[in-house]
């Protein structure tokens, strides 16, 4: 990697580059022609603090999309155009870098990230998807036998597929750990399995009534088994046992932060985070005073219960008055409608062909309503949880209430938006609802064709082409670490933009993903890889209210910036998955840098946390440090 100094006359440091997933094949770069038509200068002449030059710049600006240089003054974008228009701004203390054909692209938004629940479950056991019911169990004994001090077990990212055709089964789990209370997440996180001393501890027994949108699934004489559908009914066990000790999630912050700079992402929003609330926001605005927070953090407060709603919105003016910093603000209210489809508890508008029930929505829509127009007139967007058909059509419906209202412009972002009813699909662009989903997501999953049959799975799933047509803003993020594949393969940007633009996971990963090795029908309804680049750059920005600062490389936005280390629109799409960030820059500041020297140049391991990682590099160039 050295070699790409030699004939630099200036020593310099790297700044960030995200890699970006194109399809099967190679794609078409929108036009090029634009490159040299314009160049960009803010105001009076400044001297650059940085200077990129000879580069593949994807600048995401509609009308002026490619640029050769970029100039940066502190935090901030001072020039984009060609080479020539470049020289002006380079100066005696101007850190001068030849990106030598290298692609670059504005900062990755992540759009939906659980980073402070993502932190708790890296705290304990992990698990896969990949895992067997036998490796599973294994991987408990060991767990359990070398942290003897734990008077708790959690563990989280266990297929939900594991238990396909039986149910996860409390005995199971007591002839491996019985003496104390064990709590094991499915990956979606909407599915608990625990042993008998977490029900014990828990309080929950046969009298024990179901939470609205929860349920505790019981024997033939009415007993809890240990499987727990739905978060209503798992977040009341998972805090009674002190699963998740706050000590363990803020010790794993640090290591989920560098991880999503080193997949290029300068953004993100916070979807909620049930457990140590207050800590865990209190920490992430510490670390942005302390200097150490390296992206922009957009927090939500979590609604997922009829008893939270009741102090949702005066929680949400609590918390956007008391947790703000220069890159962490408060604007956005989560609201949890439904759960998931491999518990069958996703809302449905047609019964499910196993059990003959539609699934549970966690809100009627008069209360939908009043937390959406409540929020909106604080000033807040609303981002709500939808899977099934008929929590998504519950969500459009809140949305017309809101824009009938007269509001057009209040941020309204259906997330997930799984199970979407042919007869919705126009109205998330009628209505000006951002679509925040996950690609991965998109994937042939065999085992739902039990539940919806053959028609629902090949027709009513991620119509991300329909959204497009329809003027509809999409959105891309992992939700991790409800997601699957691990922080490694779930939150990598580049997997998602492949699976967006292919409707498969990479070959190599189907394991891993559960998935099957075919695409999910209908094969049409999938982005090109501009699109799915919007999605986690300018669309991203939008989603979280900042599109004016971040999301393209213009002047006079924030100088968030990733170096690819190849060109998504040269490769072949198989290509895109390999694609890695040689650096990341966040507000001026070289964060993370294989190329250079300059910024940190660690890798950490998420789903392996605690083997070899040092911690993150937040310092940037600001500060003399070494690491320990």
């Amino acid at each position: 990697m050295r070699s790409f100094l030699s004939g630099m006359v200036l020593w310099v440091p790297a700044f960030c580059l995200l890699i970006i997933a194109t399809g099967c094949r190679k794609e078409a770069a929108p036009d090029k022609h634009l490159i040299h038509q314009k160049a960009e200068a803010m105001g009076a002449q400044t001297v650059g603090d940085f200077v990129f030059t000879n580069g593949a710049i994807y600048t995401v600006n509609e009308k002026y999309p490619w640029a050769q240089a970029v100039a940066v003054k502190g935090n901030t974008i001072v020039y984009v155009g060609d080479n020539e228009g470049a020289r002006a701004f380079v100066g005696l203390d101007t850190q001068s870098i030849d990106l030598q054909g290298r692609l670059v692209l504005p900062g990755f938004v992540e759009s939906h990230i659980h980073i402070l629940l993502g932190a708790a479950t890296t705290s304990g056991l992990t698990l896969t998807m990949a895992d067997s019911l036998e490796t599973v169990l294994r991987k408990l004994k060991v767990y359990a036998d070398t942290h003897p001090d734990r008077k708790t077990i959690f563990g989280a990212s266990y297929s939900a597929f594991l238990f396909d055709g039986t149910e996860p089964d409390k005995a199971i789990l007591d002839q491996v750990v019985s003496d104390r209370p064990v709590l094991l997440m499915d990956h979606t996180l909407h599915s608990v399995w625990v042993n008998s001393k977490a029900l014990e501890v828990a309080g929950i027994t046969s009298e024990t009534k179901d939470p609205a949108g929860g349920q505790y699934i019981r024997d033939a004489n009415g007993d809890p088994t240990g499987w727990i559908k739905g978060s209503p009914a798992s977040l009341p066990v998972l805090r009674a046992i002190e699963a998740i000790p706050p000590s363990a999630m803020l010790a794993s912050i640090p290591e989920v932060l560098e991880g999503l700079t080193e997949f290029g992402f300068t953004a993100a929003i916070d979807m909620g985070n049930p457990i140590a609330t207050e800590t865990g926001l209190q920490t992430i605005v510490d670390l942005d005073r302390q200097g150490k927070l390296p992206l922009r953090m957009s927090m939500t407060h979590f609604v997922n219960t009829p008893h939270v709603a009741q102090t949702a919105l005066k929680v949400q003016r609590q918390y956007a008055e008391q947790y703000q910093s220069d890159h962490v603000w408060f604007d956005t209210l989560k609201i949890v409608d439904d759960s998931v489809m491999e518990n069958q508890k996703a809302a449905m508008l047609e019964p499910y062909l196993t059990s003959g029930e539609r699934g549970l929505l966690y809100f009627d829509q008069q209360a939908m309503q009043q937390l959406v127009l409540g929020a909106a007139q604080m000033g807040h967007g609303t981002a709500t949880h939808c899977i099934g058909d008929w929590a998504v059509r519950e969500t459009l419906d809140a949305a017309e209430a809101l824009r009938q209202s007269g509001d057009q412009t209040t941020r309204f972002i259906a997330t997930h938006v799984q199970m979407v009813h042919p007869d919705d699909r126009k109205r998330f662009g009628e209505l000006n609802v951002i679509v925040q989903t996950t690609a991965n997501w998109a994937n042939y999953q065999p085992s739902y064709i039990k539940h919806i049959g053959q028609m629902r799975n090949d027709t009513y799933q991620f119509p991300f082409r329909s959204w497009i047509d329809g003027g509809a803003i999409v959105a891309l993020g992992a939700d991790w670490p409800a997601t699957p594949g691990g922080f490694k393969h779930g939150v990598n940007p580049f997997i998602n933009i492949y699976v967006a633009m292919h409707r498969r996971v990479p070959k190599n990963l189907i394991d891993e993903f559960a998935s099957a090795d075919q695409v999910l029908p209908p094969a049409d309804q999938v982005l090109t890889l501009a699109e799915a680049i919007e999605g986690y750059t300018i669309n991203g920005a939008k989603l979280l209210g900042i599109e004016d600062q971040i999301g393209s490389i213009e002047v006079g936005k924030k100088a968030d910036m990733i170096l690819l280390s190849q060109n998504l629109f040269e490769i072949n799409a198989e290509e895109i998955p390999k694609t890695t960030i040689l650096a990341t820059m966040f507000d001026g500041e070289i964060i993370h840098d294989l190329l250079y020297g300059i910024g940190d140049s660690d890798q950490v391991d998420l789903d392996e946390v605690g083997r070899g990682a040092t911690g993150p590099c937040l310092h940037g160039r600001k500060y003399e440090h070494q690491h320990h």
